[in-house]
């Protein structure tokens, strides 16, 4: 069982494990830094059991005075970083941005981060990097270990005292069998859940409650070299394609029980007890906690994170860390402030009472939109704004054009790209007095018999299923056109540079369309698959009398999240400049020319084809995505300003010659 001495070789290894988790989000090398949560879950772990074992064993355990000490060591420093954060968000944010905030605040505060960062595309997604309070998934897993094991702990102690660390071994080998199989079924309920880590904490429980037997100076250098390797290495080797916690987490856990049963009196222990290594090991919870803010709000404001700027955030991160420790841990810690149980109890519902009040105040407001000006919120909405009012995530028809009852006119079918194009639609459609239905699902294609080239076959059959259902709705309502409006390049040649940027090669792939399994196809394979379907639905709805217009994909632009650094040039118009044309005619070309031709090839078989492009490109021979709005959302989908802008001449010629249903 552990000892009350103090052992400065943990605190460096803190220090090692959180300089990988800083320097991985600021992309400074360690592709695998993030392993260092799974060490500082080791030796949170250790260092608890090692605290209730004594206590236990002296008969003075008390929940009351174990869960004061963690409010004590925890809630201080963090409320104040969720309070600067949401001081930031609310001055840099634009109003559902800040909302979202203050919903993952609220989540925070109920201890409940992990479990609400389980509803978005996982940790290493895109959208993750734009969360500010991501990082506080892994206290939530830490507070949920600490609310339950001391629970246990006592009833197990009292029972089976004798039999308790096999007992933590089966739980340990138990939530490792589930985080393995978790990790293939659901990776982000793998990555982000109790369950799937409770053996890593365990990992280190059950080290504090085995003997520390003695061993030979040589096999201790050994077992503390290894241990090191195993953290180091995954640092280097593991990246964010890592399926990961399961088996992977396993060298870096291993790594970290072994630093830590060696002991300080080897030459890795004295390096981890160096004064610096441990100074940084003292600042790591504070220094964890104000990193991932300090980077996420430099990202959304829209400076581009060079290495002049990833050096600078460093720094700025270990000031912030710094102060935190000094002027926030440190006297909540030591001081008399929360000195008795009973203040450190009260001190902890008081502030989570008052934090999730001043949240859900935020939250209910919408994000406080009031806070800004008027023009300035016309502009933050286009940042916003997906075009969700005419979506539906299982391809449910939505009422568009004219509002009332009757027969309808024409179906929008689109994903994506055709929620950007519904507000020119919508306009048109009313302008005319046509009554539409859209079925629009972001990320669907919508053609029937095609799916993802990375999808299993149950999941190709769901998007089957789901399309084949919706041309059969489309039949069955007799429109006079159906008009398609999809991001066809991609589903031929792949994401763009601007997408592909920090991810890896297969990341290119994996929106490329088949329709048959094949999971690395080829332009002409996926343009094949794509082109062949749609041929086939023409025909189906053409011998139903429903004409087939299919809108070519509007241009690329070469700026990601184009509308947020619009807003930021408008906010901060000394700090910022966007230039206002892009990509020119011959990028275009070069980019969007295979899959263009390939489309309009279906001209020949009854399908008319429309290009937009010339309505893009009439100044300068570039793109222009703003004016005194910004068309653009992000690199290839446009905002409600942009589709008015640019695609209503196209719709009006599209759609002038649909004759209405109430007149036929």
């Amino acid at each position: 069982m552990t000892a009350r001495r103090y052992r400065p070789e943990i605190d460096g290894l803190r220090a090692v494990a959180v300089i990988g988790v800083v320097l991985f989000h600021l992309g400074l090398g360690f592709p695998g830094g993030f392993v260092g949560v799974d060490v500082f879950f080791v030796i949170s772990g250790y260092l608890i059991t090692g605290i209730l074992l004594r206590q236990l064993n002296e008969d003075r355990f008390s929940l009351v005075d174990f869960w004061a000490r963690r409010i004590r060591r925890i809630a201080p420093a963090a409320i104040v970083m969720v309070i600067g954060t949401l001081l930031i968000g609310g001055y840099l944010q634009t109003p559902g941005r800040y909302s979202e905030l203050a919903r993952s605040a609220m989540a925070h505060v109920l201890m409940a981060s992990n479990c609400y960062f389980t509803r978005d595309q996982g940790y290493f997604a895109e959208k993750s990097d734009f969360e500010p309070l991501l990082h506080t998934w892994s206290l939530s897993v830490e507070e949920q270990f600490y609310f339950i094991f001391p629970l246990l702990m006592v009833f197990f102690w009292k029972r089976f005292r004798l039999k308790l660390p096999w007992l933590m071994l089966a739980a340990a080998v138990a939530s490792l069998t589930w985080s393995w199989l978790e990790v293939s079924r659901d990776p982000k309920e793998a990555f982000f859940l109790l369950p799937a880590r409770g053996w890593e904490l365990l990992a280190g429980a059950l080290l504090a409650m085995v003997p520390r037997t003695k061993m030979a100076a040589g096999g201790r250098e050994v077992v503390a070299l290894t241990g090191l390797f195993l953290v180091i290495v995954s640092m280097f080797v593991f990246d964010r394609e890592t399926a990961f916690p399961g088996p992977a987490a396993v060298p870096p856990v291993l790594g970290a029980v072994l630093l830590i049963h060696a002991g300080g009196a080897t030459q890795v222990g004295r390096l981890l007890s160096w004064k610096p290594m441990v100074g940084i090991g003292l600042i790591s919870y504070s220094l964890y906690l104000w990193h991932w803010p300090v980077v996420v709000f430099t990202r959304e404001v829209g400076f581009e994170l060079t290495m002049i700027w990833k050096l600078s955030l460093l720094v700025v991160s270990c000031v912030m860390g710094y102060l935190s420790w000094r002027w926030v841990e440190t006297p909540f810690r030591a001081g008399a402030l929360l000195g008795t149980n009973a203040r450190a109890l009260r001190f902890g519902a008081v502030s989570a009472v008052g934090l999730f009040s001043v949240v859900l105040g935020i939250r209910l407001s919408g994000g406080f939109p009031s806070r800004l000006p008027e023009d300035l919120r016309v502009i933050m909405a286009d940042v916003e704004w997906n075009g969700g009012g005419y979506t539906s995530p299982r391809s449910e028809s939505v009422p568009i054009g004219k509002n009332d009852e009757g027969a309808i006119d024409f179906v929008l079918w689109g994903d994506s790209h055709g929620a950007s194009a519904a507000p020119a639609v919508d306009a048109k459609a009313r302008e005319f007095g046509l009554r539409g239905r859209a079925y629009v699902n972001n990320g669907t294609p919508p053609v029937t018999g095609l799916w993802f080239a990375d999808m299993d076959e149950e999941s190709a059959s769901e998007m089957v299923a789901m399309n084949e259902r919706v041309l059969d709705e489309i039949i069955e309502s007799r429109p006079k056109m159906v008009i398609l409006v999809g991001r066809w390049v991609a589903r031929c040649e792949g994401y763009n540079e601007v997408e592909m940027e920090g991810e890896p090669v297969n990341h290119r792939f994996t929106t490329m369309v088949v329709d048959s399994m094949n999971p690395d196809p080829t332009f002409e394979e996926a343009s094949g698959a794509l082109t062949r379907q749609l041929s086939a639905m023409g025909a189906r709805l053409g011998q139903n009398g429903i004409d087939l217009v299919i809108v070519q994909q509007v241009p690329e632009n070469t700026i990601g999240r184009t509308a947020a650094r619009f807003y930021s040039r408008e906010r901060f118009p000394k700090f910022f400049d966007l230039p206002q044309f892009t990509t020119t005619l011959k990028d275009h070309a070069d980019r969007q020319r295979r899959t263009m031709e390939k489309l309009a090839a279906l001209a020949e078989k009854g399908v008319k084809v429309v290009d937009p492009t010339s309505r893009f490109f009439h100044e300068r021979g570039k793109l222009k995505i703003y004016s005194a709005r910004s068309y653009y959302r992000d690199d290839d989908h446009l905002t409600r300003a942009g589709s008015l802008h640019y695609l209503l001449p196209i719709f009006e010629a599209i759609m002038s010659g649909i004759p209405r249903a109430e007149s036929q």
